[in-house]
């Protein structure tokens, strides 16, 4: 079901779910980085001083929520953002 601007209540609700999970400050600062290029999980360890535990862990709430997908390169599992996200990130960054 669509309103008067045109969004179905089920595009509100998983934007709704989006932005709960990109509310966690590690977890947008993942997705900037992610904005960028593609990461495998130890750079992202160096990049934000994290353990690698914690950092796998909001990947895969990310991954769950399809804010990012992965794939495969050789030996390492790399991550990149969603395109739809990217949309989401511009305009809360106001570029």
């Amino acid at each position: 079901m669509q309103d008067e601007e045109g969004i179905s209540s089920e595009d509100i609700d998983r934007i709704c779910k989006n932005l709960k999970v990109l509310a966690n400050p590690t977890r947008l600062r993942i997705a900037y980085l992610l904005y960028k290029r593609d990461y495998c999980v130890c750079e992202l360890v160096y990049k934000l001083e994290e353990k690698q535990n914690l950092i796998s862990h909001h990947l895969a709430v990310m991954k769950q929520s399809g804010i990012v997908d992965s794939y495969n390169h050789s030996k390492w599992k790399y991550y990149r953002l969603n395109q739809k996200v990217n949309s989401i990130l511009e305009n809360l960054k106001g570029n």
